[in-house]
C-alpha cells in the first residue's frame, strides 16, 4: 500500500497558521473578544487533564497537540452558523496518527464522561459543532489527519481511501494527474469526513448524486461499549454493491458525529469530462425558470450542473463581480437583473454536448420564454462563471453593510413542487422587506435563501421577519412532501422539525440508535435527536 502524506497545518503559539474558514465571516481573528461573552469552558477531570498533558508534553512530532488558548477554543466552538454557542470547549486536541490516537481519545472521554466533538473545516451551518452547556468537551480537530491511501487496484476500480481530515480540493489536486476526480461539490472546501457526517451534496448532485451515492465505505470509532472502551468499526467494502447485513455506511452518513467518529472514507471517483460547455439563460419570472429545469429533466437531457438564481441573487452577483476579468463577464454586468439559469453539460464528444445544449436551448427559449441563452466551452469563462456562483454567499453578505453572519436556509422538495416553492419564498422575502436572495440546485429540487444579519443593529422586528421566512419555508416544504434539510444537516438548529417530517416513530427509532451506539451520550451531544435520559 502506498500512502501520500497530505499537507499538515502548523500549530504556532496556540494559533493555527492557516485559516479556519473557507467562506464565513466569524473567524477567530475578526471576533477576538466574542468568546469572552460565552460561558467558561467546564474544567476537565484532573486525571484526564494529566493524561493529556503527558501525551502532549513530548517534542516528538508523533504526539498530540493540545490547546486551551481562548482563540483556539473559540475557533472550534462554532461553524458558519448564525446559531451562537453558549460555551467554549474545554480543550482542542489535534491527533497526529488517526488510527492510533482517535480510539485512545474516545476511550479516555468514555472513562471520564467528557463530550467529544469531531471538527473538520468548520463550514457547517446548523450549530453542528457547538458545545452544549455544562459538560466538559473536547474538540477533536482532524485536519492534520489528511493522508491519501492507494491500495493496489483502487484507481483501476475508480475509488480511493482517504483519512477524514483531507479536504475535497486537496484530494482533487492530488488526483488531477490520474484523469479522475471526486465530484461532490458543496461549494466550501470541506473535509471529506465532514461531508460524510453531514450528508453533503452541492452543484454536481444532479449528475453524480450526494455523498450517500459517492462513498463505498467508512471506518469509524464508536463509544458503544463503556466497559471495553472504544470500538473500531469497518462499514462497507470496495464492491459496488452489497446486501450483507445492515447498511452501516448509510447509517453513518448524515450522523453528524453523534454515532461515531469517522476516521477513513472510501470514495468513488469519476473521469474528468472530456468536453464541457456552460450555458446561461435569463427569464422574466422565477417560476418559468424553475419550470424549464423540470422540463429539461423530464426530457432526460444530461446535466452536469443546474443552478437557478433569483433576481436579488443576480443583483448581488453583479455588484460583487464588477471587477470581472473576462469580456464575457463584463458584458453581463450591463444587463437588467433577471432570474437566471446556469447550466453545464458534459460528454464524451463535442457533438454529444452540442446536442444537449441545443435541446436545452429549445426548452428554455422556445417553450418557456427564456432570453439571452448563451453558452461557452472556453475554460477560462466557464471557471469564472462557476467561481462567481460559489461566491454568492460572500456577494449576499456584501448587500448589507456590517454583516456579521447569515441564516442560510436549506430545503428540498419533489421536482414537481420546486417552481411553486422557490417562487413563493422569493415573494415572501419581498413582502417582508428583508434582504434574502433565493437560489437553488434546481436539478434536484434543493434550494436556499441567504438572510444576512448584522449583530447589535438588527431590530427585533427585523429578526422576527427573518425567522418568519425560514419557518414558513420549512412548513411549506414539509407540506409539499419535502425535507427540512437537503444537504446541510440537522445539527441543533433543525431538531424540532424531525417529528413533523418523520413522525414520532421515526424519531424514536433514531433515538434508540443513538442510545445503542452512544449509551454515555458523549459523541456530539445535543445534535440531531435529543438523548434518552436513563
Amino acid at each position: 500500500m502506498q500512502r501520500y502524506q497530505g499537507v499538515s497545518r502548523i500549530w504556532r503559539s496556540g494559533r493555527y497558521a492557516s485559516s479556519m474558514r473557507t467562506r464565513g465571516v466569524r473567524t477567530a481573528s475578526s471576533t477576538t473578544n466574542e468568546w469572552a461573552a460565552l460561558l467558561p469552558a467546564p474544567e476537565l477531570p484532573m486525571d484526564f487533564l494529566a493524561y493529556l498533558q503527558n501525551r502532549s508534553s513530548s517534542s516528538s512530532p508523533n504526539e498530540w497537540k493540545v490547546s486551551t488558548n481562548p482563540n483556539d477554543l473559540w475557533a472550534h466552538a462554532h461553524g458558519e452558523s448564525f446559531h451562537r454557542p453558549s460555551q467554549l470547549p474545554s480543550a482542542v486536541i489535534t491527533p497526529s496518527d488517526i488510527d492510533r490516537d482517535v480510539p485512545d481519545i474516545v476511550s479516555q472521554c468514555m472513562e471520564h464522561d467528557v463530550a467529544l466533538i469531531a471538527f473538520g473545516a468548520g463550514t457547517s451551518v446548523e450549530g453542528h459543532v457547538d458545545p452544549i452547556p455544562g459538560k466538559p468537551t473536547i474538540a477533536l480537530d482532524l485536519t492534520n489527519c489528511n493522508n491519501i491511501e492507494f491500495p493496489g487496484g483502487m484507481l483501476d476500480d475508480a475509488m480511493i481511501r482517504v483519512e477524514a481530515g483531507i479536504t475535497r480540493h486537496t484530494l482533487n489536486d492530488h488526483l488531477r494527474h490520474t484523469g479522475m476526480q471526486f465530484m461532490v461539490d458543496p461549494g466550501a472546501d470541506a473535509t471529506i469526513g465532514g461531508m460524510v457526517a453531514c450528508g453533503a451534496s452541492g452543484t454536481t448532485a444532479v449528475k453524480y448524486g450526494t455523498m450517500r451515492e459517492n462513498i463505498l465505505g467508512v471506518q469509524c470509532v464508536l463509544a458503544c461499549e463503556p466497559e471495553q472502551g472504544a470500538v473500531v468499526a469497518n462499514c462497507g467494502t470496495r464492491a459496488l454493491k452489497s446486501s450483507a447485513g445492515y447498511d452501516l455506511t448509510s447509517l453513518m452518513t448524515g450522523s453528524e458525529g453523534t454515532l461515531g467518529v469517522i476516521t477513513h472514507v472510501t470514495v468513488k471517483l469519476h473521469p474528468i469530462p472530456s468536453y464541457v460547455t456552460a450555458a446561461v439563460c435569463c427569464f422574466d419570472d422565477l417560476h418559468s425558470a424553475a419550470e424549464a429545469v423540470m422540463t429539461i429533466r423530464q426530457y432526460g437531457i444530461p446535466l452536469e450542473r443546474c443552478e437557478l438564481l433569483d433576481t436579488t441573487s443576480v443583483q448581488a452577483f453583479q455588484q460583487y463581480q464588477k471587477t470581472g476579468t473576462t469580456k464575457h463577464h463584463q458584458e453581463h454586468q450591463h444587463r437588467d437583473a433577471k432570474p437566471t439559469l446556469f447550466l453545464e453539460f458534459t460528454g464524451a464528444s463535442e457533438l454529444a454536448v452540442q446536442e444537449q445544449v441545443k435541446a436545452a436551448e429549445a426548452i428554455c427559449s422556445d417553450d418557456l420564454g427564456g432570453s439571452h441563452f448563451e453558452f461557452t466551452s472556453n475554460e477560462e469563462e466557464r471557471r469564472e462563471l462557476w467561481k462567481a456562483r460559489h461566491q454568492l454567499y460572500y456577494a449576499t453578505l456584501a448587500l448589507r453593510k456590517g454583516t456579521t453572519g447569515a441564516i442560510l436556509t436549506d430545503a428540498c422538495v419533489p421536482l414537481s413542487k420546486f417552481a411553486d416553492l422557490i417562487a413563493a419564498t422569493a415573494e415572501h422575502v419581498r413582502e417582508l422587506n428583508v434582504v434574502g436572495p433565493c437560489f437553488g440546485h434546481a436539478g434536484d429540487g434543493n434550494f436556499h435563501c441567504i438572510l444576512p444579519l448584522v449583530d447589535h443593529e438588527d431590530s427585533e422586528d427585523y429578526l422576527q421577519r427573518v425567522h418568519s421566512i425560514n419557518e414558513t419555508l420549512i412548513q411549506r416544504t414539509l407540506a409539499a412532501g419535502g425535507t427540512c434539510t437537503g444537504e446541510h444537516g440537522v445539527g441543533s438548529g433543525k431538531m424540532k422539525y424531525l417529528t413533523q417530517q418523520y413522525g414520532a416513530g421515526g424519531v424514536q427509532m433514531m433515538r434508540r440508535i443513538k442510545q445503542s451506539l452512544d449509551p454515555l451520550n458523549i459523541l456530539n451531544p445535543g445534535k440531531v435527536v435529543p438523548a434518552i435520559i436513563m
